[in-house]
């Protein structure tokens, strides 16, 4: 699979990065703003994404997730310190993994991507 990162914290955007390639996937991109986000997710082909709730320009991510769900029916799983600030629902995240992490948790993400796409 295709993932784009979305995180504003360039050590982290690099585990990530990191542990998406040790699942046998490959990193499509990196955003750390809404702008580059949007920017990345119209111009690549993208089959998930895992993504920051606050980025460099705020609380971003759940709008990001909105778009990727509602306009571009993009799967994605997000990343963050901040899970209670999440609705409910978790805007149809098919997971949430915490920060910090490990390479398990992102391997459930990224295979939550997986089975999503396969539906």
């Amino acid at each position: 699979m295709r993932i784009l990162i979305i995180e504003d914290e360039p050590f982290i955007a690099m585990d990530i990065e990191a542990a998406v390639e040790a699942a046998g996937h490959e990193v499509a991109g990196m955003a750390d703003t809404q702008a580059a986000a949007m920017l990345a997710v119209q111009t690549g082909a993208l089959d998930g994404a895992l993504i920051d709730i606050r980025l460099k320009d705020g609380f971003t991510g759940p709008k990001i997730a909105a778009a990727l769900r509602d306009d571009f029916q993009i799967p994605f799983a997000f990343i963050t310190g901040n899970a209670e600030q999440l609705p409910a629902d978790r805007m149809g995240a098919v997971h949430v993994v915490p920060k910090p992490f490990t390479q398990a948790q992102i391997t459930q993400a990224l295979d939550g991507i997986r089975r999503r796409l396969e539906d």
